[in-house]
């Protein structure tokens, strides 16, 4: 550190210990707000977040220079264009993006308006909503232990607004917020275990379907490309025995099967069929359970191919639908932590036909683009006539592999009515989603109906538990082809291009490519990162297991258990209120029994050898001092042990340093214990003296 940047942190700290207390206060309570928003910002509007900062930091310039605070006029101009905006962005102040966004701006308000202790208190409160609004976007554990902290910052906030005369130190401050915290960390388990749980979960507004990072219902150019730098957990998996090779782990997600010349979408609800798929399955199926993240779709992911539709954990009479396709889809937006255990064959053949329409809806392409591709793709049937499809396929395969293309994750971009045609006759670099669709795009000029499937492929298992953990990065697409009498057949052009995709997960890099976020860190794949990230994991999905699963079938399973009726929601909301009461009784018995009035510890001890003196037959009283007490004893030997101990609670008392606490136990010990003589001896002592 300079000696420039030295002095002026010194002074910054002169002038932050001159300050008033109610400045010193004031800044507190903002740098809690601060922490309180910080989770807040990346998920509202810019402009929010904006505001919200700029009036925070103008509060904190008029605290640092003791100015007084602006006038009621201009606050009351801030807060309706702070609602005017709300209003225009979202046409609502209802709902939780605008709800929080409000609230948000109304806390930084208030702080601009504290003139009176009812004004102090209405900032805890807004202050504390903000808190517990972080979990309507974030269920974790790291968005748990966040809470936790500010939690501890608004109460200290408050302590210091409600403790009379001298504020005490900070340290003590914390200290006391923390034991508030602990008194309460009771009736929160109980309310958490006991409480009658919902079909859904507590912390989420159901009209409230933004997505979040992931996989889309539909493929952009350059989604999934964007996704491959995101190191965020999609899912994470448990198998039941021994993982199969990661080259077989194809996470099916949407199928999309219309192409518009830019993006692809799935077929129309109306053109699939009603009955599930047929299939015959080979070899061994897997059985896993799969915890899946919010993602606010409506679909789930399962390897290739899921046997049945599974049953949602926590939510009883509620599961996912099967698919013609293999795709798993919900009835509504998955806006929580989702678990299911699958059980799935990697090795599977179509034995039902397809509907001609839908076949026919497969091999449509946009007319006029990519007239180099669609000659391409007739050239291959004219020429793999007798081979048929699989034929095609294969020379297709054959091409990406033979010639010179290249996976990267940074293409460049591919528009216009012949982008396709760019990539694989100019430029031949692309990502996943780049070769799935010129592959479907070539059958489909083939003659041959072909779609595009996203997803994930393969993954890594996480050495702390075991569980096989699937990125965002992990994000994947391929293609199928179908073939009369085989039904759809997989084809991944993107392993012909780099095979180390499928063997190694996630995206191509470069070894001295970052992680995005920690390239001030190190490489991507340095061990104590990897160490780091795998610890992260395995405590969130403990997190998952034993808090956000903890629903309906859990908390019956518990109670039936503990021997309560877990059917009869009125029983049970009253078993929840006894054992409330229960609590609360016991915690202020608790609190009365603190309160109690106390002597200090040097009373105790003199109390106690009195009380034993005066049962000697002593005439020993707390007005005497020890000294004067010592001298009454005379100089009987038998009593020489009691008189030292006497001086030693003289000096304890009136030195001028004072006793530290396990002086005073030690004290209290020898007074319990020393000889005190019985009336004789008191008697003889008086007659030498």
């Amino acid at each position: 550190m300079t000696e420039p940047s030295r002095a002026w942190r010194g002074a910054a700290a002169a002038r932050l210990r001159a300050l008033p207390p109610q400045a010193q206060d004031t800044l507190w309570i903002l740098g809690v707000a601060v922490m309180s928003l910080a989770p807040l910002l990346p998920r509202l509007p810019a402009w929010a977040g904006a505001f919200s900062l700029a009036l925070l930091a103008w509060r904190a310039l008029l605290a640092w220079r003791s100015r007084p605070l602006p006038s009621r006029t201009l606050l009351a101009l801030l807060l309706a264009a702070a609602v005017g905006a709300v209003l225009l962005r979202f046409h609502s102040l209802l709902g939780r993006d605008p709800g929080v966004s409000l609230v948000c701006m109304l806390l930084a308000l208030k702080l601009l308006e504290v003139r009176r202790r009812r004004d102090a208190y209405v900032v805890f409160y807004l202050g504390l909503f903000c808190v517990f609004a972080q979990f309507l976007y974030l269920q974790s554990a790291l968005a748990a232990a966040w809470m936790l902290a500010c939690t501890l910052g608004w109460l200290t906030a408050l302590l210091d607004a409600n403790l009379p005369g001298r504020r005490p130190p900070l340290a003590r401050r914390l200290g006391l917020g923390l034991r508030l915290i602990g008194l309460g960390l009771p009736v929160m388990a109980a309310l958490f275990l006991l409480f009658p749980r919902l079909s859904g979960p507590l912390w989420s507004l159901p009209d409230d379907a933004r997505a979040r990072t992931g996989l889309a219902s539909s493929m952009d150019p350059g989604a999934i490309a964007r996704l491959a730098l995101d190191d965020s957990v999609a899912f994470n998996v448990r198998f039941q025995g021994r993982p199969p090779p990661q080259r077989t782990l194809y996470w099916r997600g949407p199928v999309l099967g219309v192409f518009d010349g830019r993006r692809w979408s799935a077929l129309p609800a109306a053109a699939a069929p009603t009955p599930g798929p047929a299939l015959r399955d080979l070899g061994e199926p897997v059985r896993y359970t799969v915890t899946l993240q919010p993602t606010q779709r409506d679909f789930a992911f399962a390897l290739e191919a899921p046997a049945s539709a599974p049953a949602l954990h926590g939510q009883p009479g509620t599961s996912l639908r099967l698919l013609p396709d293999l795709e798993l889809r919900a009835d509504h937006a998955l806006n929580q932590v989702t678990r299911y255990t699958v059980t799935s064959w990697l090795r599977r053949a179509w034995v039902a036909p397809e509907a001609p329409a839908r076949l026919r809806a497969y091999t449509r392409l946009p007319a006029g683009q990519d007239p180099r591709t669609v000659a391409l793709g007739r050239e291959l049937a004219r020429r793999e006539a007798v081979g048929g499809a699989t034929a095609v396929a294969s020379a297709a395969l054959r091409m990406f592999r033979e010639q010179p293309f290249r996976y990267s994750l940074h293409p460049g971009s591919y528009a216009g009515p012949d982008a396709i045609d760019q990539f694989l006759f100019q430029r031949r670099v692309g990502f996943c989603e780049h070769y799935a669709e010129a592959f479907v795009v070539l059958m489909r000029a083939a003659g041959i109906p072909a779609r595009v499937v996203t997803g994930y492929q393969g993954g890594s298992e996480n050495p702390v538990d075991g569980l096989w953990v699937v990125r965002q990065s992990d994000a994947h697409a391929w293609a199928e082809y179908w073939v009369a009498g085989r039904g759809w057949l997989r084809a991944d052009p993107t392993a012909m291009v780099d095979p180390a995709r499928v063997e190694r997960s996630g995206r191509t890099l470069d070894n001295t490519e970052p992680l995005l976020g920690l390239a001030l860190l190190g490489p991507r794949d340095t061990t104590a990162l990897r160490w780091v990230r795998n610890l992260g994991d395995a405590l969130d999905q403990t997190w998952n297991d034993w808090v956000l699963d903890y629903g309906q079938t859990r908390q019956r399973r518990l109670l039936r258990q503990l021997g309560l009726d877990s059917t009869d929601p009125a029983r049970l909301g009253g078993d929840a209120a006894l054992s409330l009461g229960l609590l609360l009784a016991l915690g202020g018995t608790w609190l009365l029994w603190r309160g109690r009035p106390r002597r200090d510890p040097w009373q105790r001890a003199y109390a106690l050898l009195c009380a034993r003196l005066r049962r000697a037959g002593r005439d020993a009283g707390p007005a005497q001092s020890p000294a004067a007490l010592a001298r009454a004893l005379g100089r009987d030997p038998r009593l020489q042990e009691l008189r030292a101990l006497l001086m030693d609670l003289e000096r304890a008392r009136y030195a001028r340093d004072a006793a530290d606490a396990r002086t005073l136990r030690r004290l209290w010990w020898r007074a319990a214990r020393v000889p005190v003589g019985r009336r004789a001896d008191h008697a003889a002592a008086r007659h030498s003296s």
